[in-house]
């Protein structure tokens, strides 16, 4: 009897965690908005930053406030959508879309074109080039002091319709990152910024007070005018001007690299060829 008493109250027990641990879920409304055309379903981007509204023949994509960014035509039977792409992995963003009633499916690779001013970038390549490659990028990171050859190699399958603008994007934490980009931005007052900007990737690890001196010596800079532009208030917001393009255009490390205003997840030489091409193609086309 005392076996069976605690075996029912063990049960009471067990019973009464779990009406106790019950969770409840409280709500609000976040956000609404009234998409273009009549939703058959919607997905939203890896970032959050984005919803992709699939409707009878088209796919809207929104902000997360409602304003519509763009829609791509597709066809009718697709009545389901999913997304995939995660910038920081350098995983292509692509939309899938689905068809009950026909069974088809399709993928889509798509890119956001973001507008970044170089007015007064540092360039290489043909100044009215119709391909226009802008690198935001650290002179402290690894990653972007090997992308000379892919550059060089660029620049020479396309002499004549590639351009490659510089801009700054010194990473926190990298404590001579600043001082490194009011360097080069001082050589390229007096048009040595590509052979300072070389000699610092070449001296990474050494980018002190005294090194950023001597590589300015090197190159037979005026030093009273170096030193001078690098204190120049000017220079930092230069810098900082940089800093607020790469944030608007969505960048998170470096280097990014947008060809065109399309972000080029792909560095390797093959990979940005065909974007390279892609835009040439859409220029020829609109001729």
């Amino acid at each position: 009897m005392r076996i069976k008493t605690f075996f029912l109250m063990t049960f009471f027990c067990v019973m009464g965690i779990c009406l106790t641990a019950q969770a409840k879920v409280d709500s609000e409304m976040s956000n609404s908005f009234k998409a273009a055309n009549a939703p058959l379903d919607l997905a939203s981007s890896v970032n959050g930053k984005y919803v992709f509204v699939l409707s009878k023949g088209s796919v809207g994509i929104y902000t997360n406030d409602g304003k519509l960014v763009d829609a791509i035509a597709v066809d009718p039977s697709f009545n389901h959508i999913s997304v995939s792409g995660l910038d920081l992995a350098n995983i292509e963003d692509k939309i899938f879309l689905s068809s009950e009633s026909t069974g088809n499916v399709q993928e889509l690779s798509y890119s956001f074109i973001v507008s970044i001013d170089t007015t007064n970038a540092p360039f290489l390549g043909m100044p009215n080039a119709p391909v226009n490659i802008v690198i935001f990028s650290d002179f402290q990171c690894p990653y972007c002091s090997k992308l000379g050859p892919t550059f060089d190699a660029l620049l020479k399958k396309n002499p004549q319709t590639v351009k490659i603008s510089y801009k700054h994007f010194p990473i926190r934490g990298h404590a001579q990152a600043i001082p490194a980009a009011l360097a080069a931005i001082a050589a390229q007052k007096q048009g040595k910024f590509w052979q300072y900007h070389d000699l610092l990737f070449q001296n990474m690890r050494d980018l002190n007070p005294e090194k950023l001196l001597e590589l300015a010596t090197s190159l037979g800079l005026n030093m009273d005018q170096f030193k001078k532009d690098m204190a120049d208030p000017q220079s930092m917001a230069q810098v900082s001007k940089d800093q607020q393009d790469g944030v608007s255009a969505g960048v998170k490390g470096t280097p990014s690299i947008f060809i065109n205003g399309r972000i080029a997840k792909d560095r390797t030489d093959a990979g940005m060829q065909k974007l390279i091409d892609e835009e040439l193609a859409k220029t020829r086309s609109n001729k």
